[in-house]
C-alpha cells in the first residue's frame, strides 16, 4: 500500500498509518498484509444464550425493536462498501505499522473485528503478544497495560499521536478509555525510547480514532446487555463538509452492578482448604465517553485538525479479597483537547501541534489503612487533580533518494495538586531526530532522544535494521538502545484508588536488545522475536499493607523473553490467530533478592482465537492461558495459573441489523483472582445489537 510521496495525496489508509507523525510521507518500503475474517451462526449457542438473558436484560425488547426500526428503510444500504453486513478487513501484522518505528514487531487489531462482542481496549490488547494487563477486578474497575515485562508507566499509549497519561503523567487507566470510538489499535514492541520518548522502554500502543467520512453521512448505534448488571450503548455520526474534510461525533455510555458470585478460600495456607462463595461489593461502575473530531482541509496538502476526547465516570473501590473496602468511591473526570496544523514545502513536510489534557479524581472513604465512613470528620473526601500541556513541532525531508529524515521539539509544562500531597509542577522538554535508510535488500533505522523532566536528564540513543536476504517474503529485523525515565507525578505524589505513592522513586535507566524474523504470504502470517533488557533502579509495584499496591525501585533485573505470532486465513471462511509469550524477569541486584523473579509477570501467556465472518452470520472463539506468576519479590507467594474461554455467534436479522449472543469465561471458573487478588467474574452472559443507520 502506497504511503503517498511529498507534495502527493495519500490514501485514507496513509492518513490512518501516518497518524502518529501526519508530516512523514514517504516513499512505500512495506505494504500491509490482510486477511478477510468471515464468519457463521450456531443456532443453538445463540437460542440459549438468548435464554439464559432472559431475566437480567429487561431492557432489551425495546431497545431491539427500536434499532430494526430505524435500520429496515436502510435495507438497501447493506450491499453498500463497508457495511456491517461485510466481510470485515482484519490487519493481523504489518510490517511498517508505525512511520515512527518501521522496524519495531508490530500487531494491528482492527476494532471492527469486535464489533459483535462486549470488548473493552484492554480485552483487544489481549490479541497481541508481548501484552500483560494488570487489572484490579471486574468490568470497570482500574486496568493498566504491561508490554515486554516493562511497568505500566513504561508502556506508553497514544491517542491519534498524542500521549495519554493517567494523573500526575503516570500509567493510563485502560477502562476509562472508549473502545467503541477506535478505529484500530497498533502495538509496536521493541527498543522505542528513542523513537517515542520516555514511558516507551516496553513498546507503545497507538490508538487510531474513527475518522470522519468525506463522502457522505454515516450513522451508527450499538446496544449491549448482560449479565451482572451490565449495559452499555454508543453511537458516532459523520458529516462531511467538503471534498476531503468532515466532522465525528461518536458517544458511549457503560455501566455495570459488578454484583458477581466468586469463590474464596478462608485458610488457603492449609492444603486443600474448601471454597466459600461470596458476592462481590462495590464493584459497580458507570462511565460516559465523548469524541469530537475535524478536519479542514486548506490548500493542497495543507489542513487543519481538531480532536477532543473526555470521560467522566463513578466506581466503586472494593478491595482485595482479603482486605475488602465496601465504603471507598472514586469519582473522575479527564478531558484532551489538541489542534494540528500541517502543509507540505515541496519535498518537505511539517507540521505543528498544541494539546493539554486535565484529570481530576476524588476520593470518597479512602484513608490510609483501608475504607472508612465518608463525610465523617476523620474521613474527608480527597481530591487530587493532574494537568500537563505541550507544544510541537515535526519536520520531515528526503536526503537523496533513499533517506528520510524526521525531527521533532516538544516543550510543556506538567502540574499536579492535591490535599495531601500539595501543589507540584515542572517543565518536560524533548528533541528527537531520527532517519530511514534503504540500501538495497538493507534498511537501516538510526535514532536518538534527548529528554528533561524538570531536575532530570537523559539520552536514548538506538539503531534498528531489517534485512530481506532473500525473494521469499522473509525479512529479518534487529534493534539496539538506551532508555531513560523519570518517575511521574502519580508514582511519587498522587494516591489513585489501590495505588499508593512513593516519594523516594529514583530515575529509570536501561539497556535493550531485539531480534526477530517474519514470513508473510497471502494466506499466512508468522512471526517470531526475542529481546533481552537490562533495568537499573527499575520501578515495580509490590502489595503494601494493608489495602494498597506501592511502587519501589528494584534496583538492577533482566528481563528477557520470546514472542511468536501466526495468523492463517483456514478453509471455510475461518482465520485463525495465535498469540504466545515467553518471559523471564529477573532481580539482578546482588543480595537476598538476586535471582529471585519480580512480580506480576506470567512466565507464559497464550492466546488462541479462531472466528468467522460472512455475509448474515458470524461467530468466534477464543481461549486466554496465563501460567503462574510470583506475587512479591521472594517468590513466596503466587497467583494460580488461569485458563479463560469466550465464545460467540450473531446474525444479521434486518437490514444492517445485526443481533449478537457473547458468553464470557465459559468454564464458569470463579477462583479466580487478578494480579493483586481482586476476584473475577465467572461465567457471564451478553446480547449485543448494532446497525449503521
Amino acid at each position: 500500500r502506497p504511503h503517498g510521496g511529498p507534495g502527493k495525496a495519500g490514501t485514507a489508509r496513509s492518513e490512518l498509518v501516518l497518524a502518529a507523525y501526519p508530516g512523514a510521507r514517504k516513499p512505500a518500503w512495506r505494504r500491509e498484509q490482510r486477511i478477510r475474517l468471515f464468519a457463521r451462526k450456531r443456532g443453538a449457542q445463540v437460542s440459549r444464550a438468548f435464554a439464559a438473558l432472559g431475566r437480567s436484560i429487561r431492557f432489551a425488547p425495546s431497545a431491539l425493536t427500536a434499532l430494526a426500526l430505524a435500520a429496515a428503510p436502510y435495507h438497501a444500504r447493506a450491499e453498500e462498501p463497508r457495511t456491517a453486513a461485510e466481510p470485515v478487513d482484519v490487519l493481523v501484522t504489518a510490517p511498517a505499522a508505525s512511520s515512527r518505528a518501521p522496524a519495531a514487531q508490530a500487531t494491528v487489531i482492527q476494532a471492527d473485528q469486535f464489533a459483535g462482542e462486549v470488548r473493552s481496549v484492554a480485552e483487544m490488547l489481549s490479541a497481541s503478544p508481548g501484552v500483560s494487563l494488570h487489572a484490579l477486578g471486574g468490568p470497570g474497575q482500574a486496568t493498566t497495560l504491561s508490554l515486554r515485562g516493562a511497568s505500566a508507566d513504561q508502556s506508553l499509549v497514544l491517542l491519534d499521536g498524542i500521549p495519554l497519561h493517567g494523573p500526575g503523567g503516570g500509567a493510563v487507566d485502560l477502562a476509562t478509555l472508549p473502545a467503541s470510538l477506535l478505529d484500530r489499535l497498533v502495538i509496536s514492541r521493541g527498543v522505542l525510547g528513542a523513537q517515542f520518548g520516555a514511558g516507551a522502554l516496553g513498546g507503545v500502543v497507538e490508538l487510531v480514532p474513527r475518522r470522519p467520512r468525506t463522502d457522505r453521512p454515516v450513522a451508527d448505534a450499538r446496544l449491549s446487555a448482560g449479565s451482572f448488571g451490565t449495559f452499555g450503548a454508543s453511537s458516532s455520526a459523520s458529516v462531511p463538509w467538503s471534498s476531503e474534510g468532515g466532522g465525528l461525533v461518536a458517544l458511549q455510555v457503560d455501566r455495570s452492578a459488578g454484583d458477581f458470585p466468586y469463590r474464596q478460600q478462608l485458610t488457603p495456607e492449609i492444603a486443600s482448604s474448601p471454597y466459600y462463595e461470596f458476592t462481590r461489593a462495590n464493584a459497580d461502575s458507570w462511565r460516559g465517553s465523548a469524541l469530537l473530531r475535524g478536519g479542514w482541509p486548506i490548500a493542497g496538502e495543507t489542513g487543519l485538525d481538531v480532536l477532543f476526547q473526555g470521560s467522566i465516570g463513578e466506581r466503586g473501590l472494593p478491595g482485595s479479597a482479603a482486605s475488602p473496602t465496601p465504603r471507598s468511591r472514586e469519582v473522575d473526570h479527564s478531558g484532551l483537547l489538541g489542534a494540528r496544523f500541517r502543509s507540505t514545502a515541496g519535498p518537505t513536510a511539517y507540521s505543528v501541534r498544541a494539546w493539554a489534557d486535565l484529570d481530576r479524581i476524588e476520593l470518597r472513604g479512602v484513608s490510609a489503612f483501608g475504607d472508612c465512613a465518608d463525610g465523617t470528620p476523620d474521613c474527608p473526601p480527597s481530591f487530587q487533580s493532574a494537568s500537563a500541556a505541550r507544544g510541537e513541532a515535526e519536520l520531515g525531508a528526503p536526503l537523496g533518494e533513499r533517506q528520510w529524515v524526521r525531527g521533532s521539539v516538544t516543550a510543556g509544562m506538567d502540574r499536579a495538586t492535591g490535599d495531601a500531597t500539595g501543589f507540584h509542577r515542572r517543565g518536560v522538554f524533548s528533541a528527537s531526530i531520527s532517519d530511514d535508510v534503504r540500501l538495497g535488500a538493507v534498511s537501516l533505522f538510526p535514532a536518538l532522544r534527548i529528554d528533561v523532566v524538570g531536575k532530570d536528564a537523559g539520552l536514548s540513543p538506538a539503531i534498528a535494521t531489517t534485512v530481506r536476504p532473500w525473494s521469499a517474503p522473509i525479512e529479518v529485523r534487529a534493534g539496539a538502545g538506551l532508555s531513560f525515565r523519570a518517575p511521574t507525578f502519580s508514582e511519587l505524589y498522587l494516591r489513585q484508588g489501590g495505588l499508593a505513592p512513593n516519594t523516594e522513586l529514583a530515575p529509570e535507566h536501561g539497556r535493550s536488545i531485539d531480534v526477530g524474523v517474519a514470513y508473510r504470504s497471502a494466506k499466512v502470517t508468522v512471526s517470531a522475536g526475542a529481546f533481552a533488557s537490562w533495568y537499573r533502579d527499575l520501578i515495580v509495584y509490590e502489595s503494601f499493607p494493608p489495602a494498597a499496591v506501592k511502587p519501589f525501585n528494584v534496583g538492577s533485573a533482566r528481563i528477557s523473553g520470546f514472542e511468536l505470532q501466526a495468523v492463517a486465513a483456514l478453509p471455510y471462511g475461518l482465520t485463525a490467530e495465535l498469540a504466545y509469550t515467553a518471559l523471564q524477569a529477573t532481580n539482578i541486584r546482588p543480595g537476598t533478592l538476586e535471582g529471585h523473579s519480580l512480580p506480576y509477570r506470567p512466565p507464559h501467556r497464550l492466546f488462541v482465537r479462531v472466528a468467522q465472518h460472512a455475509e448474515r452470520f458470524e461467530s468466534y472463539a477464543e481461549a486466554n492461558a496465563t501460567a503462574s506468576m510470583p506475587r512479591n519479590q521472594f517468590d513466596t507467594a503466587f497467583l494460580p495459573a488461569q485458563l479463560v474461554v469466550n465464545a460467540g455467534a450473531g446474525a444479521r436479522i434486518a437490514g444492517t441489523l445485526w443481533i449478537d449472543v457473547e458468553a464470557k469465561n465459559l468454564l464458569d471458573d470463579r477462583t479466580m483472582q487478578d494480579l493483586f487478588q481482586y476476584p473475577l467474574p465467572g461465567l457471564s452472559l451478553a446480547v449485543i445489537a448494532r446497525a449503521r443507520l
